[in-house]
């Protein structure tokens, strides 16, 4: 590749960055003001602009972080729905949207760091539930799901906390950045949908929501250059 198509190359993954966080603020502001037509097109459009991103971006593509993406879509348009059957639906993609997630980390798992992972991801898990339990009467037949997912969230904040302390790279920053990001983001979800309904709350979420997928994307585009991905 010649100096000038790398430049080019660059050039167009920049304008691809701004398109995503500009599709985020316009998603933001039309919320904000109630323009749904144009909010549920900018709603819709976040993960598959991450999506395209991360496909022209990697060198190696890996399948396990694409299904976890579309998952994840899929979940959204599923809770969005606001129909309680097909939220229990979107509670089992969201919680198979994680244990994906958790599956590319495991490699980050060793004996030696087994105990200090469990113990860090304590407090999170904690705090999941004392979240849970504020929603208790609205999860319905979904709670053990959400339960679960907050074990496998939990986890993977563990993993996150341990990795960056261990290495202290760049790889293992945006990987905590993006964990405490899920962590805040499903818990004003959960505040938001069930308990408390605020429109403040509601704009935190769209911004954490779009953080923290941009932040473990770039996590993963480090990761490749670490150890080779699985290819599809």
């Amino acid at each position: 590749m010649t100096i000038t198509n790398l430049l080019k190359n660059k050039k167009a993954i920049n304008i691809l960055v701004l398109v995503y966080f500009l599709n985020l603020v316009l998603y933001s502001i039309c919320s904000f003001f109630k323009f749904t037509t144009a909010e549920t097109i900018f709603w819709f459009a976040r993960i598959p602009l991450l999506l395209f991103l991360y496909l022209i971006t990697a060198r190696k593509k890996n399948g396990i972080y694409i299904a976890a993406l579309l998952l994840y879509q899929i979940a959204s348009c599923l809770f969005a729905s606001g129909n309680q059957d097909l939220f229990i639906y979107g509670s089992f993609s969201s919680i198979s949207y994680k244990l994906l997630l958790l599956l590319i980390l495991l490699p980050l798992i060793t004996k030696e760091n087994r105990l200090a992972i469990g113990l860090a991801c304590l407090p999170f898990f904690i705090l999941y539930l004392y979240i849970i339990e504020l929603v208790l009467h609205s999860l319905g037949d979904s709670l053990i799901i959400w339960i679960l997912n907050a074990l496998i969230t939990s986890i993977i904040g563990g993993i996150a906390i341990i990795h960056y302390n261990n290495n202290y790279d760049l790889k293992g920053y945006w990987l905590l950045l993006s964990s405490i990001l899920f962590i805040i983001q499903i818990g004003a979800f959960f505040i938001n949908k069930f308990y408390i309904k605020s429109e403040a709350i509601y704009q935190m979420v769209i911004f954490f929501y779009g953080l923290s997928h941009f932040t473990f994307y770039k996590f993963m585009i480090l990761k490749e250059k670490v150890k080779p991905n699985l290819i599809i």
